[in-house]
């Protein structure tokens, strides 16, 4: 038995057809992609730019610490400090610094050196500025 040829244009079951097999079929029309591309590229362009300014926010306050950080393994320090704690930076009239246990409140009225902050030492041995 030999296989019937059909004629062209003819589908076994018209039913499962994506398109249209006939003149009366409705039209295929192709959506308009402009505008799906003018918002997903106005999305992906404000997700990158907060992203950025996310990213350079955290690169200022890495700058910030590496400054801080700078200033306090350059004093003068006569304790060894302990992660955890709280340590004071303060400059002399000389412009020497140096790290204390002792407050800026806890000097009184008349201490005649420059307090510069307050700072927390880390696990990483980073100093983190005390706000």
């Amino acid at each position: 038995m030999g296989l019937k040829k059909k004629p062209d244009m003819v589908a076994d079951n018209k039913a499962t057809m994506p398109y249209g097999d006939n003149v009366a079929a409705p039209a295929i029309t192709l959506p308009d992609l402009k505008d799906y591309r003018d918002v997903k590229v106005k999305e992906a362009q404000n997700k990158l730019k907060t992203r950025y300014q996310e990213l350079e926010e955290e690169f200022k306050k890495l700058v910030e610490t590496a400054a801080d950080n700078e200033l306090i393994y350059k004093a003068n320090i006569s304790f060894n400090p302990k992660v955890g704690e709280v340590y004071h930076l303060y400059r002399k009239e000389d412009m020497t610094t140096w790290v204390s246990l002792v407050a800026p409140y806890q000097w009184g009225p008349d201490y005649n050196f420059e307090f510069l902050g307050s700072f927390r030492l880390a696990t990483d041995s980073v100093w983190i500025r005390e706000e």
